[in-house]
């Protein structure tokens, strides 16, 4: 995946099976919010590196601070470098 990362940005990518389009993202993001195992996490710009599996809403605040949910039932959370992949129904 080559994805043209701005310095200082975090950049969110969500993958979903084609049933589930609809919780398709990709893009900068200000900060992204969820619950795993141990509860309630955030992921901001130079967060360390990351991967959990995230479960009921995912909540994204975009570059234009719009917030955008997204309810998953369980997705994986992967963060390394600024960039955040989540895999939705892995």
């Amino acid at each position: 995946m080559d994805i043209p990362i701005k310095q200082n940005t975090l950049y969110l990518s969500i993958f979903s099976p084609n049933y589930k389009s609809e919780l398709e993202f990709s893009g900068y993001i200000k900060s992204l919010s969820s619950v795993n195992e141990k509860g309630p996490f955030d992921v901001l710009l130079n967060h360390e590196n990351l991967a959990t599996v995230a479960t009921g809403t995912i909540v994204v605040v975009d570059e234009a601070n719009k917030r955008v949910e997204f309810n998953v039932q369980k997705a994986v959370v992967e963060v390394s470098n600024n960039l955040v992949k989540v895999f939705v129904e892995y």
